[in-house]
C-alpha cells in the first residue's frame, strides 16, 4: 500500500477496514487464476484480494490421488500457497542483491473475508487506475515488440539477480503497469516461492539463473510464435 494513501484517509481507516472481515459475497472478481480469484479491495484502491478458489483445488485435486493423499497432513492446507508466496517475498526483498527494488507486486499480510482467508497484495494498475494489463494480455493486443523483449530481459535479469524463486514462468503471471507509488514497469504477481521437498533452486543461486534463463527462453519463443501466427493472420 502506497504511505502517501495514508494521511488523506487515517480518519477513515481502521484495522478492520483493511484486514477484515471483508464481506466478498456480492462482488465480482477482476481476475480468476488456476486456483484463485483476484478482486478489488473494497475500502483501499491500492490493493487486491487474492481468496482460494475451493471448487478449482478439489477438481485439481480429485485427478491426483497421492497429492490428495499428502495434502491432507499439511496444517495449512490450501492456505499454503499463501505462505510460500510470504516467505519468497520477505526473503527476496531483504538480503542484499545490487537490485535497488524487486520488481514484485508488495504483499501487505492477509485478511478475513466471507470467502475465505485472504492475501493481501499491491494493485498493480494502468492509467486509468484499473488492474494492469499482463504480458500475456499485451501480446494478444498486438503491443510486444523488439523494445519490450528488451524490458522483459531487464526484468527477469533483475529476479534472477535478487534470488527470486519462480515456478511459473508465464506471460500471465507478469503485469504491466504502475505500482502503487506510481513507478511504470513489469512486477510479478504470481508463480513465485519454493514448491519442491527438495529447495535446490533456493539453496543454488547459479541453478536458479539457470533455470530462469531457460523458462523465460521458452517463454520468450512462445511470445515470439504468438505474434508471428498473428502477422501472418
Amino acid at each position: 500500500m502506497n504511505p502517501a494513501d495514508l494521511p488523506s484517509c487515517r480518519s477513515s481507516v481502521s484495522f478492520q477496514s483493511v484486514f477484515g472481515p471483508l464481506d466478498l459475497n456480492a462482488e465480482h472478481p477482476l481476475a480468476t487464476g488456476g486456483d484463485r480469484h483476484i478482486f478489488q479491495h473494497p475500502h483501499v484502491p491500492s490493493l487486491l484480494v487474492k481468496v482460494m478458489d475451493m471448487r478449482a483445488r478439489a477438481i485439481y485435486l480429485e485427478a491426483r490421488p497421492f497429492k490428495r493423499w499428502y495434502k491432507q497432513y499439511q496444517r495449512e492446507s490450501a492456505y499454503r500457497v499463501y505462505l510460500n508466496e510470504i516467505s519468497e517475498y520477505v526473503t527476496t526483498t531483504t538480503r542484499p542483491s545490487g537490485v535497488w527494488q524487486v520488481p514484485m507486486a508488495r504483499i501487505l499480510g492477509v485478511a478475513q473475508t466471507t470467502l475465505g482467508l485472504g492475501l493481501l497484495v499491491e494493485k498493480i494498475t494502468d492509467p486509468a487506475g484499473n488492474i494492469a494489463p499482463t504480458v500475456a494480455d499485451l501480446a494478444k493486443q498486438g503491443k510486444v515488440d523488439g523494445r519490450f523483449f528488451g524490458q522483459l530481459d531487464e526484468f527477469f535479469a533483475d529476479l534472477a539477480d535478487a534470488h527470486v524463486v519462480l515456478h511459473d514462468v508465464s506471460a500471465s503471471n507478469i503485469a504491466c503497469g504502475r505500482n502503487a507509488d506510481g513507478k511504470q514497469g513489469l512486477y510479478l504477481i504470481d508463480g513465485f516461492g519454493v514448491l519442491p521437498l527438495v529447495p535446490l533452486y533456493a539453496w543454488s543461486k547459479s541453478l536458479n539463473r539457470k533455470r530462469i534463463a531457460r523458462k523465460y527462453k521458452e517463454m520468450r519463443e512462445s511470445l515470439e510464435k504468438r505474434i508471428q501466427d498473428a502477422d501472418s493472420a
